[in-house]
C-alpha cells in the first residue's frame, strides 16, 4: 500500500520490480518473511505448511538454491514445510536450466506447484517434465464449476490426472459454500479462497490454527 497511491495490485508492482531487475530483492524479502512466520507457527506445534510465488526469472539465478537452503537453516524451518509456485511458465520453454534449478529444490525436499494450470502453456508435456508436488487449477475454472458443465469437467478430470501422477490438486478461487462442496465430492486435496479464509496478519493467523486445533481436539 503506498502513502499516496493506495493499493497497488500485486500484478503491477511485481511487473515493475522483474522489468527494472529487482525481483530477486524482493522475492529474497518475501521468503525471509514467510519462512519466519511458517517457522514460528510450526513451533508452537502447529503442522503449518507456506507457500510463495516464485518468477521463473530466477530460475537461472545460480545462487538463489544457496540463499533458500541457508534461509531454511537459519530459521529452522523444515524444507518440505515450504511450497514454491511458478507463475510464469513462459521462461521454462527455452533451455533446460529452469528445470536443472527446479529438480535442485526439489531435491533439497521443497515442494514446486504448478500455478493457474488450465491457462497458458500448462499442457500435458508441460505436466510431465515439470517434476511438480501439486498442481493448482485456475480460479477461472473453479468460479463457474457450478454453472458450467464444461468448467466441472475441466476440474473433475484434471482431480483425476493429478493423482493418477501422485500430485496434490489446489483448487484457487473457491469463494462459496457450494463450490467447496463439489470440490470435496471430487476429492480435490485443497481448496483456496474466501470460502476458506481471507487475508490476514500473522497473530491473526496464529490465533485462528490455535482455535481450529482445540476444535478437532474436542
Amino acid at each position: 500500500t503506498h502513502p499516496d497511491k493506495g493499493p497497488i495490485a500485486a500484478s503491477e508492482f511485481v511487473a515493475a520490480a522483474e522489468q527494472h531487475n529487482r525481483i530477486g530483492k524482493l522475492t529474497d524479502f518475501v521468503l525471509e518473511q514467510a519462512i519466519a512466520a511458517a517457522a514460528s507457527i510450526n513451533k508452537r506445534g502447529t503442522d503449518f505448511d507456506i507457500a510463495v510465488n516464485l518468477s521463473a526469472r530466477l530460475l537461472t539465478d545460480k545462487g538463489f538454491t544457496l540463499r533458500l537452503s541457508a534461509l531454511l537453516a537459519r530459521q529452522g524451518l523444515p524444507a518440505h514445510h515450504l511450497t514454491l509456485e511458478l507463475t510464469e511458465t513462459a521462461a521454462l520453454t527455452g533451455s533446460g536450466e529452469g528445470l536443472e534449478m527446479i529438480t535442485r529444490l526439489r531435491d533439497l525436499g521443497i515442494n514446486i506447484a504448478i500455478d493457474d494450470y488450465g491457462t497458458g502453456l500448462s499442457t500435458l508435456e508441460y505436466l510431465k517434465k515439470i517434476p511438480a508436488t501439486e498442481i493448482k487449477i485456475d480460479q477461472s475454472f473453479v468460479k463457474g464449476m457450478v454453472e458450467n458443465r464444461s468448467d466441472r469437467l475441466m476440474v473433475q478430470s484434471t482431480i483425476g490426472l493429478a493423482h493418477s501422477l501422485g500430485r496434490k490438486v489446489v483448487a484457487e478461487g473457491v469463494e462459496h459454500r457450494d463450490i467447496l462442496d463439489l470440490l470435496i465430492g471430487m476429492g480435490c486435496d485443497i481448496a483456496q479462497g474466501f470460502a476458506i479464509g481471507r487475508p490476514m496478519g500473522l497473530d491473526s493467523l496464529a490465533k485462528r490454527l490455535t482455535a481450529d486445533r482445540k476444535r478437532s481436539a474436542a
